[in-house]
């Protein structure tokens, strides 16, 4: 079995060999993740504006145009949002987006998926896709305050910016799926700790349209559609599911509770995680964290599939103990066995 045939028969519930890995232990792993901080800088458009450091603090300006702020050095942190390019949602229609879909930033891409496929076991190529947000995306660039006031104040100049960033992320896909990929991801945090960040009447009407078409052209040009979405997201997994989501990645399980999870969409979506970052790897032993680990492959990952392994990709950001993601690496090497 190769690693692109374990990934994908997890991913349907066909009883791989094995939890298929994407750990930074220093061992194989059965994904090539190409996202732009995996295949190098050049991968995407070049900030407006650098990083550049005022006192305590560091700020840049993006190529959408929008300004992040973070502690000063703290590389690895992706900052806040501080300034938007639209502060007037009426006046959309005249944003210029960024030129994420020009095949000039994918060159690695086609590079690393070329050599994959002439390798003796060939990987499951993840492709994020340069127009990987909808939600965030808009409310990157006018603002979260703005977002909220404009879904009641004007919601047809709000919706008519999530359509455009919609064929914008269509194009990501088209683009991908001519590359090779096998799936394409892309980012969407909908949940704050305990409850949605919208209602999901909201979601449904401004954001489910657009996730419907756009997953559904991917299934069309044979590549599976993964989500990072963070947060208390349970009570929408089943809308994501019936509109074609096959891989949610999740970085906190604890507030929604593995076995719930398994109870109400266990073995109709596939779960890409590490250990809940906030709690277990956290604050845990490393005894919990191996007990932990266990606990996912029989909740979540006891359905012939369903279950992928990760690391959380900047652990220096947010303080995690080189040990304990080390600790959390082994227990899934040694538990992921279904």
């Amino acid at each position: 079995m190769t690693s692109r045939e374990r990934v994908k028969r997890a991913l349907q519930f066909q009883a791989p060999d094995r939890i298929p890995h994407y750990l930074p232990d220093g061992k194989e792993n059965d994904i090539i993740w190409l996202a732009p901080w995996t295949v190098g800088s050049d991968a995407m458009p070049p900030d407006k504006l650098p990083w550049t450091t005022f006192g305590s603090v560091d700020k840049r300006i993006d190529a959408a145009g929008v300004t992040w702020q973070r502690p000063a050095g703290k590389e690895g942190n992706i900052g806040l949002a501080k300034a938007y390019p639209i502060n007037d949602i009426t006046e959309q229609a005249s944003y210029q987006f960024p030129d994420r879909n020009n095949p000039v930033y994918y060159l690695n891409h086609k590079k690393a998926i070329d050599e994959n496929n002439r390798s003796a076991n060939p990987k499951y190529a993840l492709g994020v896709m340069g127009f990987a947000s909808l939600n965030e995306a808009v409310h990157n660039i006018i603002g979260l305050e703005n977002m909220f006031l404009s879904y009641y104040e004007h919601p047809d100049d709000l919706k008519a910016l999530i359509a455009s960033f919609a064929e914008q992320q269509r194009e990501s896909i088209r683009l991908l799926a001519k590359l090779g990929c096998d799936g394409v991801m892309g980012y969407d945090d909908w949940g704050l700790q305990n409850r949605l960040m919208i209602k999901a009447d909201l979601i449904k009407e401004f954001f489910m349209p657009h996730y419907r078409k756009n997953w559904a052209l991917a299934h069309e040009l044979g590549m599976d559609v993964w989500l990072h979405s963070c947060g208390y997201i349970i009570e929408i997994l089943p809308m994501f599911i019936e509109a074609g989501l096959n891989v949610i990645q999740m970085d906190q399980q604890e507030n929604m509770g593995l076995e719930n999870l398994a109870e109400q969409v266990g073995g109709k979506i596939a779960f890409w995680c590490p250990v809940d970052i906030q709690n277990t790897l956290a604050k845990g032993s490393i005894e919990g964290i191996e007990k932990y680990v266990q606990k996912m492959v029989q909740t979540i990952g006891s359905f012939n599939g369903g279950l992928i392994s990760m690391a959380y990709t900047t652990p220096e950001a947010i303080d995690l103990a080189p040990e304990k993601v080390a600790a959390m690496c082994a227990a899934f090497r040694k538990y992921g066995i279904y």
